[in-house]
């Protein structure tokens, strides 16, 4: 039998119910499913570069995000290089 520990930790609300319906609706233990997020969340910093983590959410000055709402209403046409690698091609 393997040894087991608790511990504790703050979440939102919703960050718990979010927990609450994923376990329910697919019969897992609570847990086991904050165990395992623990281990990968854990295995991925540790695999990963610090600069491959984007953060969850971006501080942007107004005339910043207006600029990237329009880049995304209306992206500049890609370019062949772009193209390229997104083809998995060598340059």
């Amino acid at each position: 039998m393997s040894e087991q520990s608790q511990i504790s930790a703050s979440v939102s609300a919703a960050t718990k119910e979010r927990l609450d319906r994923f376990t329910e609706s697919h019969g897992l233990k609570k847990n086991y499913v904050v165990e395992q997020a623990l281990l990968y969340f854990m295995e991925a910093r540790r695999d990963l570069p610090d600069e491959a983590l984007v953060p969850v959410r971006l501080v942007l000055e107004d005339n910043d995000f207006e600029r990237v709402v329009k880049l995304l209403e209306r992206p500049p046409t890609p370019t062949k290089a772009l193209r390229e690698l997104m083809r998995g091609q060598d340059r």
